[in-house]
């Protein structure tokens, strides 16, 4: 297999995102515009038909390149509409031209990589068979997030960015400043939508932004306040989500979590997981932290 090296000025990206839009696991991670807002200046392996495209996130500090995973995003890897065989996915990793590397390869790939919790709901069945699963927990903060009658409201992104920065002071600055970028042009490919959970008062509690394909909702940048988090906001949002979608083709995609409470908030809705992979190579701890402050 011949595959070339591109720079980000030599990406053709719509032969890349025809690629992405065919391609057996589609995730809006992958798109040109995504990459472009999460690293603006992107590189790219592709064989010179874009039949199999991996894109690599380089970043460069104290004048060392490096590919490493962005903010924001969960899973890239290779991708074709073909399937991935083990030489395929090894010849990919071989040609990474930059000595180190750590980053994540979406769920369809196959090898002997670390694992990476991640869980979906199949959201193919009605509601009613897809809320039996529910665990008792789940359903009792549902109702009480219903009792406080709270309700659930598209949003303009401007809005979610706002309640995000008021709760995530704490945060990398270079996440206040992608998101909303990420946002408009999530919003502007018509790949995603802004929720918000408000009080009877018209108090916004929580926060949510989906990212979407005809296959997959995903759940991203889940946030609440205090006053949120003590009504069970996020739990009817997650629920009103499921019930919007319910009959259809498509998964919801939960993002995660190896922190055991989140876990147990996604399990609680029935999810199950979906692992996903990393690679490293060069790749110290005190490496990692340092060039990803």
């Amino acid at each position: 297999m011949k595959l070339i090296h591109l720079k980000h000025h030599d990406i053709d990206k719509l032969a890349w995102d025809v690629t992405m839009g065919e391609a057996l696991v589609r995730l809006p991670y992958a798109f040109s515009w995504f990459l472009d807002v999460v690293s603006p200046q992107w590189e790219a392996l592709v064989t010179p038909d874009y039949s199999y495209v991996m894109p690599l996130p380089v970043k460069r500090k104290f004048g060392i390149a490096y590919v490493i995973q962005p903010r924001w995003t969960q899973q890239l890897g290779i991708f074709s509409k073909e399937h991935l065989t083990s030489d395929i996915i090894d010849e990919f990793l071989r040609h990474i031209p930059y000595l180190s590397y750590d980053f994540n390869l979406h769920y369809g790939h196959l090898g002997t990589f670390k694992s990476l919790p991640n869980r979906i709901i199949d959201l193919s069945a009605s509601y009613s068979a897809i809320q039996q699963v529910f665990s008792k927990n789940t359903k009792r903060n549902i109702s009480k997030a219903e009792q406080a009658g709270l309700q659930v409201a598209t949003i303009e992104s401007s809005v979610l960015v706002d309640f995000w920065r008021s709760q995530n002071g704490d945060k990398p600055l270079e996440l206040g400043h992608k998101l909303p970028l990420l946002c408009e042009a999530t919003q502007q490919h018509q790949m995603g939508v802004c929720y918000g959970v408000f009080t009877a008062n018209h108090e916004l509690v929580a926060t949510l932004m989906t990212l979407e394909t005809d296959a997959r909702i995903i759940y991203l940048v889940p946030t609440s306040n205090r006053l949120g988090k003590e009504l069970c906001a996020m739990f009817l949002l997650v629920d009103y989500l499921l019930k919007t979608n319910a009959g259809t083709a498509k998964v919801f995609d939960c993002e995660g979590s190896q922190i055991p409470g989140v876990s147990r908030f996604y399990e609680g809705f029935g999810a199950v997981l979906q692992p996903y992979f990393t690679v490293n190579r060069c790749r110290p701890q005190w490496l990692v932290k340092l060039l990803h402050r």
